[in-house]
């Protein structure tokens, strides 16, 4: 049994560390996109 949530908290951890990176993306790419479009505007 302790391996089985052992593996599940790992499984956990990754995934919210992607999440985590993917939402840094998305919002230093929103940013970069709101600079730009105010720049041209």
């Amino acid at each position: 049994m302790s391996p089985i949530i052992s593996e599940v908290i790992l499984s956990g951890f990754t995934i919210n560390s992607a999440l985590r990176r993917r939402t840094h993306l998305v919002l230093s790419f929103s940013v970069v996109f709101l600079y730009w479009f105010y720049v041209f505007s």
